[in-house]
């Protein structure tokens, strides 16, 4: 959970006086400081504790809290009870019109006990931050394929997932915030979960061994979109079947492909996407010869990749984007922010690269094959 001014203050049990409307900005670091000016020294995001043995008047105080706010600090605690019987009314003013966070520190408080406080937070913090970054490279190895069956379940045993998995993801605006909370709402529930990022979408990878709590994944993917769409905005929603825990780059793919393959119904698209939403991409999946996949995909796409250098990537990209809009040119050409020119320019030396013809509903179909191919077979 992130350190803001609002969250510190509340565990101490302080009031902000002024500068409600800022009290989420994070904090980064506490100080205690009696300098009138300790702005050379700060960074920016620090809050401040001072007894303000140097602000006097209230010239001085105006001027102090004023350097503060041109230097982004967090906010101000101002200890009470030492020079100051009060806060001064001045510095109080001042945080008022600026809009700054500013709170009183009363005498029985030491400081000490704010910036312990903080800094465990902080602590908390980047021991959240480290173990979703690993947890992020191990799915990204899972999904590699690399990883032996027996490998791959040992270093998935300490997250409490056995011998049977299934995989949710969900696509939204904000996965970074949404991740945070899906851990929090699984949290104490579920005791085989594994959240991490991958290409964009929120993957949350459960033990679906028999007896476990909510193993049933399309019930748990529901449960969790109702809970994010109000905090989160539009949340699409795909679960995959339960499966054995080394098919866990399978079941990814599967979860994936069924929130793609629903992507474009329009109002029509299942509160969960599932494996009966697949449609073409079941043929796909189906393919155990994942060397016979990637040369398919290379006969279609190679021309393209390797007949225009590193601009062969771009007409890739392109290529897909106008297949996924239906060859729409100006819907195609406003997703990837280029004129539609440029896009028809493009189609075309992809037409001459490739020797196929988008007038062809075989190679229309045939390219679409090969980039979802593509994907699976990485």
């Amino acid at each position: 959970m992130e350190l803001t001014v609002e969250s510190l203050i509340g565990e101490l049990g302080l009031e902000l006086i002024t500068g409600r409307s800022a009290s989420q900005t994070h904090v980064r670091w506490v100080h205690s400081t009696e300098l009138a000016d300790p702005t050379p020294w700060l960074k920016g995001g620090e809050m401040l504790l001072t007894t303000g043995l140097q602000l006097e008047t209230p010239k001085v105080q105006r001027e102090y809290l004023q350097r503060l706010v041109e230097h982004d600090i967090a906010a101000l605690g101002f200890g009470t009870g030492f020079r100051h019987r009060k806060i001064p009314a001045a510095l109080v003013k001042a945080a008022e019109e600026r809009g700054f966070p500013l709170f009183e520190v009363p005498y029985e408080l030491p400081f000490i006990a704010i910036t312990e406080r903080a800094f465990a937070r902080l602590l908390d913090e980047r021991y959240e931050l480290l173990q979703r970054t690993m947890v992020g490279d191990l799915l990204a190895e899972a999904l590699s394929g690399h990883l032996y069956p027996e490998d791959l379940q040992a270093r998935l045993r300490p997250f409490g997932i056995g011998e049977r998995i299934a995989v949710l993801a969900f696509a939204l605006e904000d996965v970074t915030a949404a991740a945070g909370a899906v851990e929090t709402l699984l949290d104490g529930e579920r005791a085989g979960n594994l959240v991490a990022i991958r290409g964009g979408l929120l993957c949350v990878v459960v033990a679906a061994d028999e007896g476990t709590p909510g193993a049933e994944p399309v019930a748990l993917a529901a449960r969790l979109r109702a809970e994010l769409s109000p905090r989160f905005g539009e949340v699409r929603a795909a679960a995959s079947r339960p499966g054995p825990t080394h098919s866990l780059r399978m079941s990814f793919h599967e979860a994936r492909c069924a929130l793609e393959a629903v992507r474009l119904r329009n109002g029509s698209a299942p509160a969960v996407a599932t494996y009966e939403d697949l449609g073409a991409f079941q043929l796909l999946l189906s393919l155990q010869d994942e060397e016979a996949l990637s040369s398919y995909c290379r006969s279609v796409l190679g021309p393209i990749e390797q007949g225009e250098g590193d601009y062969g990537d771009e007409l890739v990209r392109s290529l897909d984007v106008f297949i996924e809009n239906n060859g729409h040119w100006e819907k195609a050409a406003a997703a990837l922010y280029c004129h539609r020119h440029t896009l028809r320019y493009r189609i075309r030396r992809i037409e001459q690269l490739t020797g196929r013809s988008f007038s062809s509903a075989r190679d229309r179909i045939e390219f679409w094959l090969a980039l979802r191919g593509r994907e699976l077979a990485r």
